[in-house]
C-alpha cells in the first residue's frame, strides 16, 4: 500500500463514507485479521465503566424559613397557601428534588403577589417572612436545579454504558438534542428569574434523557481508543519482532497487511468512525450548554469526568492519525515492489 494511499484512510473522516454492519464487529475483525497477517498475537481488550459519571451525592440545601401554622392559616387568599400545604403533606415530605424544584419556582413565583396581598392587610411581618423565604429559595436556586436535572437518576441513565452497542449509532435520531436544548432553556429562563414551570413538561423532558445515548457514545469511543492502541501496539511488536519485509522488499505477510488495512480498516471501520464523529458532533454542543450554567455548583468529581469525558470525545481524529502513522512506519521498508 502507497503511503498516499494510507494518508488517504486518515483522511476519510472527513468524507461521507457508507455505514458499516457493526462498528465494534468490524474493530475486532480487523485486529483479528491484522493479528492474522502480521503472525503476532493482540494482547486483550479491557471492558469497563470508567466513562460512567461518579454516582451523584445530594448536596445539603439549607432548609428555607419556615411558615408556622398561624402564619399558614393567615395565607387564605393567597395562592403560596396551596404550594405550602402541597409541600408539608406527605407526598410533598417525600417528593423528588424535581418536584420539590417545581415547588420552589412556584413558591417564587407566587411569593411577591401573595407578599403585596399581606400588606394590603396589613400583616407585614408575614409578608417579609415570605420575602425572606423566597429570596432564599432564589440563592439555592443552582444547587436545586443542579439536584434536580444533573444529579438525577435520568441523567445517570443517559450516561449508562448499554450492554451492547449493536448499529449504534445508526439508528438514532435528533429527538435527544431537542430534549436537552429545551431542558436548557428551562434552566436559563429559572435562573434567569422567570419562574413558570409546567410539572408535566419538565418531567417529560427529565423522562426523555433515560433515552440519550450518551454513555453508548462514550462507550464506543472507549472501544475505539482501546482498538486502536491494541492495533499500534500489534504492528510495534510486528515491526520490532517479525518485520514484514526484512530484505527490503514486499512480502506475502506485507501484501496482507495492505489488504487487512484496505479492507477491514479503510472499507469497513472508517465508515463507522465516521457516524461516530457526527453523533459527537451532535450530542455535544447541547451536552455542554446544559452542564455550563450549573457547573460552579457541580462537585470536583463531576467537573473533573466532564474534563476526561470531552478529552476522549475529541480524540478520535489524533487516535485515526496516529493509528495510519503506525501503519506507514511498518510498510515503510517494504519498498514499492
Amino acid at each position: 500500500m502507497s503511503l498516499r494511499l494510507l494518508l488517504f484512510a486518515g483522511c476519510l473522516l472527513l468524507s461521507s463514507c457508507e455505514q458499516a454492519p457493526s462498528g465494534v464487529d468490524a474493530l475486532e475483525t480487523y485486529i483479528a485479521r491484522l493479528s492474522g497477517a502480521t503472525e503476532v498475537a493482540a494482547k486483550p481488550l479491557t471492558i469497563n465503566n470508567r466513562w460512567e459519571p461518579p454516582k451523584a451525592n445530594q448536596r445539603a440545601i439549607p432548609s428555607a424559613e419556615q411558615i408556622d401554622l398561624i402564619d399558614f392559616l393567615s395565607l387564605s387568599g393567597c395562592e403560596l397557601q396551596i404550594n405550602l400545604g402541597r409541600r408539608n403533606s406527605q407526598l410533598g415530605r417525600s417528593a423528588s428534588s424535581s418536584q420539590r424544584l417545581l415547588l420552589d419556582l412556584e413558591f417564587m413565583h407566587w411569593a411577591p403577589a401573595c407578599a403585596r396581598f399581606l400588606r394590603e392587610r396589613e400583616n407585614a411581618v408575614l409578608a417579609a417572612t415570605i420575602e425572606r423565604a423566597s429570596e432564599q429559595r432564589q440563592r439555592w436556586l443552582p444547587l436545586s436545579i443542579r439536584e434536580a436535572v444533573l444529579a438525577g437518576p435520568e441523567w445517570e441513565s443517559f450516561w449508562s454504558a448499554p450492554t451492547s452497542l449493536d448499529q449504534y449509532p445508526e439508528e438514532t435520531d435528533s429527538t435527544i438534542v431537542q430534549t436537552l436544548t429545551q431542558l436548557t432553556q428551562m434552566v436559563k429562563r429559572w435562573l434567569g428569574g422567570d419562574w413558570l414551570a409546567s410539572n408535566r413538561d419538565f418531567e417529560l423532558l427529565l423522562s426523555e434523557l433515560r433515552a440519550g445515548d450518551g454513555g453508548a457514545l462514550l462507550l464506543s469511543m472507549d472501544q475505539v481508543a482501546q482498538q486502536l492502541t491494541r492495533a499500534n501496539d500489534l504492528l510495534t511488536r510486528a515491526n520490532r519482532e517479525k518485520p514484514l519485509c526484512p530484505f527490503g522488499r514486499k512480502t506475502d505477510r506485507s501484501r496482507a497487511v495492505e489488504a487487512v488495512v484496505q479492507k477491514f480498516f479503510v472499507g469497513e471501520v472508517q465508515p463507522w468512525l465516521v457516524q461516530l464523529r457526527r453523533r459527537k458532533e451532535l450530542l455535544s454542543a447541547p451536552i455542554a450548554a446544559l452542564e455550563a450554567p450549573l457547573m460552579d455548583v457541580q462537585p470536583d468529581q463531576y467537573r473533573s469526568w466532564v474534563h476526561r469525558r470531552n478529552a476522549l470525545l475529541e480524540s478520535q481524529a489524533d487516535l485515526i492519525r496516529n493509528h495510519v502513522h503506525v501503519i506507514q512506519q511498518t510498510l515503510s521498508q517494504c519498498g514499492a515492489t
